[in-house]
């Protein structure tokens, strides 16, 4: 079926969020708007010549008023002109998944669907959609929504109910295969959440020193609950007097190769290591812009991660706005700190240390 939105002097739906949940349930999100209330009888006009199904959420009270002359009663779910609506103050995520879904539901000849996710990073939807296309060739049965948002993405692979189970461990076989590289996922969990849950699985303690993402990195773990389990220490080193005495980099290694190199954020890395009451080191140094000045390139960004053993250096180059390259970093830190606990992960099972 097709799904409209209309979001009357405020909106409260997350497309992205609405895209999915309608994915998932072999829907369609097709159309999004946000109109003053004058604006509700157009809107409707436009949506209705292409939805099957219109959910009005926001100032719902003026969408009451404006019809009603046309409404038996004030109620959440109706038809009207061949149509059927949604009414609810706010689509939120638990609105999206819970009723609305149950409501298409009843509503869909169609059969009911499950589907697979795969949490990835690195990889554009382009480049996803390429790595698959002959998986969708050959699973027809098999539809795959791609979600993207900033340098992640998420994978859905959805499959009729009526699928045979005996098929499903092949098919989530053949997804990772092809996607292993850049999955760090399988479930309805942040990259964040993902690498807090591993640390605290292992026991592992972690300390961060943030240039240009000031702080970004750190707030990004501290927004889950039990973060001093693993979180030993971030610091936000901004100046370079900062690395200097906080983190004991020679002045001459800033002043030979700049504020942003491999070799300063190396040495913020190292200046945490030297401590020795921590089991995981990650350093960040770039500049976000807007202006290049004499801090590099902007978007460039020097990203350091390791333990006592060693350390290594990723390059990479942001090409948004400030805010969104302070994003890109953390996601890309965090990324990196997942590929070291996997690493570390498959090197515990090696020795026999996992449960």
């Amino acid at each position: 079926m097709k799904v409209g939105f209309l979001s009357i002097d405020r909106s409260t739906v997350d497309e992205r969020s609405a895209k999915i949940a309608m994915f998932d349930g072999g829907h369609t999100a097709e159309m999004f708007m946000t109109v003053s209330s004058e604006l509700i009888d157009f809107a409707l006009s436009q949506m209705r010549t292409v939805c099957d199904v219109i959910v009005i959420e926001g100032n719902t009270d003026a969408f009451y008023a404006a019809y009603k002359d046309r409404l038996t009663a004030v109620t959440e779910n109706f038809e009207l002109d061949g149509k059927c609506y949604a009414v609810t103050p706010s689509a939120d995520r638990e609105y999206l998944n819970g009723r609305l879904s149950s409501l298409l539901a009843s509503k869909s000849k169609k059969s009911r669907f499950k589907s697979i996710v795969l949490r990835t990073y690195g990889k554009s939807e382009a480049e996803l959609r390429t790595m698959l296309k002959d998986f969708i060739k050959v699973n027809k049965k098999i539809k795959i929504g791609f979600f993207p948002q900033g340098l992640e993405c998420e994978v859905h692979a959805r499959y009729p109910l009526s699928l045979e189970l005996s098929k499903l461990p092949d098919i989530s076989m053949q997804l990772n295969e092809v996607l292993y590289n850049c999955i760090y996922s399988y479930y309805d969990m942040s990259i964040a959440e993902t690498v807090a849950k591993m640390l605290t699985h292992y026991g592992l303690k972690i300390k961060i020193a943030e240039s240009f993402t000031g702080g970004a990195l750190c707030r990004a773990l501290t927004a889950i609950p039990g973060a001093s389990v693993y979180l030993s220490e971030g610091l936000v080193t901004y100046t370079v007097a900062s690395k200097i005495k906080r983190l004991g980099i020679p002045p001459e290694t800033i002043a030979e190769h700049g504020v942003v190199s491999s070799d300063t954020v190396y040495g913020m890395a190292a200046g945490l290591l030297m401590s020795g009451d921590c089991d995981i080191a990650i350093a960040t140094t770039g500049n976000a812009g807007p202006s290049v000045g004499g801090n590099g390139d902007v978007g460039l960004c020097y990203i350091a991660i390791g333990d006592a053993r060693e350390v290594h250096i990723v390059k990479y180059t942001f090409d948004g706005t400030r805010e969104q390259n302070i994003e890109s970093g953390v996601k890309k830190a965090l990324f990196l700190l997942y590929e070291y606990l996997a690493c570390y992960e498959a090197q515990q099972s090696d020795n026999g240390q996992t449960e």
